[in-house]
């Protein structure tokens, strides 16, 4: 008798456009559907991101309450002992708690994934946190990091058996992105233009304070680099208006900064980008790191967490610590300046993520932990 399909519940914060929904999405889509069924389950809300899943798949969003939400446990549980899922999937701090709530419902193979750590515990040593991780760690099978980084962390710092602990790294379908460069178009505020080009959640953990300073000093200090650059800002999120009236405070930046907003087809914008710009205070393995470098776009960094696993700095890229602004500034000066530096950054960028960060290598890896759903 032929095996049943195993049934995958990803449960998340809030599924909305990020690098977190782009691996669920690329995973659901990739997965082999006579194999595979897929729920997703959102704590509070789905959003637009959620049209490029094109493959079936049920969906709940169970729009939690601010704060400590005690009917969300009962709600949840009542929606797994229905819907049968083999395994649950849970991503990151704020869902893990609900592990329990698997265990009591009876889902045979308890998967937890660590892309990154959060805003309010960025170098991962709140104590409580630690605690809940390690705590829950007894009702999951299999704990999922995307970097090294994190993985040491995990079983030197939290405890977590090494035996329960996986690094699968993020990866991306490089042929897509190979083929996307020559099917681009320029948009009107880039044309003629060198173009810095960030994409992330508009949040204090992205440190994009950082990156428009760096971008203003570069402009006040270089009269070239002010007539001939400009920095998109791709993404939303709760920083955005503190950002926007930061740039408009600085006559300067007038047309010199876009903010563009939340994006469902970033690749549009990776086409028109020169430099990729990333500042962040603390990363996992960013996907739009990843996604830009397989465009041959050279990178400007901040070396935190998983990033440093990603580029190999002065051949793919620059990097700095994060708290270097004159480096940020001399360096994007410098990529600016040596188009031919950029040209070969880029080339060697591309050719790193063929090599090391396939989407085939991370779908088989996902696939073989749910295959253990069979052995439990």
């Amino acid at each position: 008798m032929a095996k049943s399909k195993i049934r995958v519940c990803h449960l998340v914060y809030s599924f909305d456009v990020g690098g977190l929904e782009r691996i669920i999405v690329n995973c659901i889509n990739n997965l082999k559907s006579d194999n595979f069924s897929h729920i997703i389950i959102s704590l509070t809300t789905i959003g637009d991101f959620y049209s490029e899943i094109h493959s079936p798949v049920e969906s709940f969003a169970l729009n939690k309450k601010a704060g400590n939400d005690i009917s969300l446990y009962f709600r949840l549980y009542k929606l797994l002992k229905k819907s049968h899922p083999d395994v649950m999937h849970t991503y990151n701090l704020g869902t893990i708690e609900y592990q329990w709530v698997a265990w009591l419902a009876g889902v045979p193979l308890r998967v937890h994934a660590e892309h990154g750590r959060d805003s309010y515990d960025p170098d991962g040593t709140v104590k409580k946190y630690r605690w809940l991780r390690r705590i829950t760690s007894s009702v999951i099978h299999h704990m999922v990091t995307v970097s090294a980084d994190l993985k040491q962390w995990l079983i030197n710092d939290v405890h977590i058996p090494s035996r329960k602990v996986s690094l699968i790294i993020n990866g991306v379908d490089t042929e897509f992105y190979h083929n996307a460069l020559t099917n681009g178009h320029t948009l009107d505020f880039c044309q003629g233009k060198c173009v810095f080009g960030h994409v992330a959640r508009l949040h204090h953990i992205k440190n994009q304070h950082f990156l428009i300073q760096a971008f203003a000093d570069a402009c006040k200090q270089h009269n070239d680099f002010y007539n001939e650059c400009v920095l998109v800002i791709v993404g939303d999120g709760p920083d955005r208006s503190r950002l926007e009236n930061f740039v408009l405070q600085q006559p300067l930046l007038n047309e010199r900064v876009f903010f563009v907003g939340s994006q469902t087809q970033v690749i549009n914008y990776y086409q028109n980008f020169d430099v990729f710009l990333m500042s962040s205070l603390a990363e996992g393995v960013p996907m739009t790191l990843i996604e830009s470098m397989s465009m041959s776009i050279p990178h400007l960094v901040t070396r935190v967490g998983g990033i440093k696993e990603v580029i190999i700095d002065n051949e793919t890229g620059l990097s700095v610590e994060s708290d270097d602004l004159q480096g940020f500034v001399d360096n994007m000066y410098r990529l600016f300046w040596e188009p031919t530096l950029r040209s070969d950054m880029g080339s060697k960028a591309r050719k790193r993520i063929e090599a090391h960060f396939s989407q085939h290598s991370m779908i088989e890896a996902y696939e073989k932990i749910y295959q253990e759903r069979d052995r439990q």
